[in-house]
């Protein structure tokens, strides 16, 4: 199911509009959005401009988005921001031009930030109904003081634009970098990863823990939901039902070793 190839290229013979930032207009050969933050830009222009359009987005600075004069059917955002959360950026001089091409994308959308940096997994019930407890026995002073805010675990996989979904790699990828589950190699069941990637793939899109973004251009994004029990849900019931494959006795050892987290992490 998940046929689509890397690396994620954009629109091979066309700019989408342009942005704006101090007087400066390069082009847009890619852009994702989601609720108007940008969650991949592909810029193509001059050094000091790029730089001025990436500037301004850094210090969450709106920046507009102007359409080709022949107009785009367009309906999402006409101002673009960042999102709260650290970006990546990368760039190279094009060949024989004196113009460069940036790519910028949050760590939310960058495979390799999500696997090496990934969030902290959920504190197990009983700590939560002791944390809750304690709470309730401080003042209202020292409850504001020690709030922590909630970690966001949604990720966003990029994909080709002439494609319907992006690679299969690059989903699993980024269901580690959320540490929704552990999918540990088996010489004897080659063929475990492509089930267990599509049967996520095809019922995460079914219970919206997947979803497309509507405003893309020159390339295809995904949502993944952050939702740490709504996937192990479904991966618990992928394991009854038997759509997904896994074998017990090796799940159970690594429990038993501390290694994983049963209700996140199966092996196969």
């Amino acid at each position: 199911m998940l046929t689509g190839t890397w690396p994620v290229r954009c629109h091979s013979n066309r700019f989408f509009g342009t942005v704006k930032a101090d007087g400066q207009h390069p082009r847009v050969a890619g852009l994702a959005c989601c609720d108007g933050d940008v969650v991949a830009i592909s810029l193509v222009g001059y050094e000091t401009s790029t730089s001025a359009v990436l500037s301004s987005l850094w210090l969450r600075e709106a920046v507009p988005f102007l359409l080709p004069p022949e107009g785009l059917e367009w309906k999402g955002p006409r101002t673009l921001r960042r999102r709260p959360e650290s970006y990546k950026q990368f760039s190279t001089q094009l060949a024989t031009t004196k113009e460069s091409h940036y790519i910028a994308l949050p760590s939310s959308a960058h495979i390799a930030e999500g696997i090496l940096h990934p969030p902290d997994l959920p504190k197990p019930k009983e700590e939560d109904i002791v944390a809750e407890e304690d709470a309730t026995s401080r003042k209202p002073s020292d409850q504001s003081s020690m709030a922590l805010p909630a970690v966001d675990r949604t990720r966003f996989v990029l994909g080709n634009w002439d494609e319907e979904t992006p690679h299969q790699r690059a989903f699993l990828g980024h269901m580690y970098g959320m540490r929704v589950l552990f999918l540990h190699r088996d010489e004897r069941h080659p063929e475990w990863p492509t089930i267990w990637a599509a049967e996520l793939w095809k019922r995460g899109l079914t219970r919206k823990l997947i979803e497309p973004l509507p405003y893309a251009l020159g390339m295809k994004a995904w949502k993944l939901a952050g939702d740490l029990q709504a996937w192990g849900r479904l991966i618990g019931e992928g394991t009854q039902d038997g759509w997904l494959p896994w074998q017990e006795d090796e799940l159970s050892s690594l429990a038993e070793d501390g290694r994983a987290e049963p209700a996140f992490a199966l092996a196969h």
